[in-house]
């Protein structure tokens, strides 16, 4: 894992990530239904407790991955929700990504969830970002958690 996730050294800023998996549950959305999806997505995920069935996560970091786009963020994609594991993981239950090794811009969404969440993604679609849409993932660590601060990382893949 990159340190910089781990140590959230960038809060924005482009950097280098090495591929790893991600583990949890999926379901393939579209823009206009994202929004109900993703909500039912995060419910089932604290409902099921996602994180006691790996046998092989590398810790409490929760990711939220977008990965098999049809297109751009207009067209279908789907939303993995789950945790790094090693490859070792091999639950038939769980959805498995891999997180493509790439250039990211990263950017930081703090304050009041999910509103600076879903105001950064607003302002990375209407941005010019060259995006490559291979995968695009959110992490939320221990900053998330904290008491006013409410961080997610948004890391959007990027074409060289």
């Amino acid at each position: 894992m990159s340190a910089q996730i781990k140590s959230y050294g960038v809060k924005v800023g482009l950097a280098e990530i090495n591929a790893f998996n991600v583990a949890g549950i999926s379901t393939i959305t579209t823009h206009e239904t994202a929004a109900e999806d993703i909500n039912a997505l995060w419910e089932q995920f604290f409902r099921e407790s996602i994180g006691q069935k790996m046998q092989h996560k590398a810790d409490d970091i929760i990711y939220a991955v977008y990965s098999d786009y049809e297109g751009d963020h207009t067209k279908p994609f789907r939303v993995t929700l789950g945790y790094r594991v090693s490859g070792d993981e091999t639950s038939s239950d769980l959805h498995r990504i891999l997180i493509t090794a790439q250039e990211y811009a990263v950017l930081s969404a703090a304050g009041q969830q999910p509103k600076a969440l879903i105001d950064t993604w607003a302002a990375i679609w209407s941005s010019d970002l060259n995006r490559s849409f291979q995968t695009d993932f959110e992490v939320y660590g221990p900053r998330f958690f904290q008491d006013g601060l409410h961080e997610v990382l948004i890391h959007v893949g990027v074409k060289p």
